[in-house]
């Protein structure tokens, strides 16, 4: 009688240690990591810096092209007048200013890409694991998702802690 006792205490004891691990797998959240980079940094000077400059170049990019189009539309009507040697003369004038927005454009793209690249520095994604870590034990939470992460067909918007995530962020950095 005493063992069946000490049996049913033992599996008693399992069953709750059970029931609340249990318990605690269903403390989910979710981050979505795009909505936090965007409103974290949607904000942040070096974003507004990087915008203008895209805006800078744009600019600068699209005079050259509206210089194309003059030369384009010059020749066109050089062609309609038959004028042959400024046929010549235009048609490699546009040649060398297509060659040069192009390079251009590639250079700034590029350009654009390296000072992105230092916006979205390892730094941010280690403060980001940071903040997530401090909402998640803060909260209660004993997992969090990606929700752009494979399998991860629906949540509710309870569980998302994109929110906290960023708040955390801004008052960390």
């Amino acid at each position: 009688m005493v063992r069946k006792a000490i049996v049913l205490a033992a599996l008693l004891a399992m069953l709750t240690t059970a029931a609340v691990s249990a318990n605690q797998l269903s403390t989910v959240g979710v981050v979505d990591v795009q909505q936090v980079y965007n409103n974290f940094y949607r904000e942040s000077r070096q974003v507004r810096e990087l915008e203008s400059l895209r805006d800078e170049y744009q600019e600068e990019i699209d005079g050259y092209l509206d210089m194309l189009e003059e030369l384009r539309d010059e020749l066109a009507d050089a062609r309609d007048d038959n004028d042959r040697s400024r046929i010549g003369e235009l048609e490699e004038e546009v040649e060398e200013l297509e060659v040069f927005v192009d390079e251009l454009t590639r250079r700034r793209r590029r350009q654009l890409e390296r000072r992105q690249q230092s916006v979205i520095s390892d730094e941010f994604f280690e403060d980001l694991q940071q903040a997530i870590v401090y909402v998640a034990e803060t909260e209660g939470y004993t997992i969090v998702l990606r929700s752009d992460a494979d399998g991860l067909q629906w949540w509710s918007s309870v569980v998302d802690i994109s929110d906290e995530v960023v708040d955390r962020l801004r008052r960390t950095r």
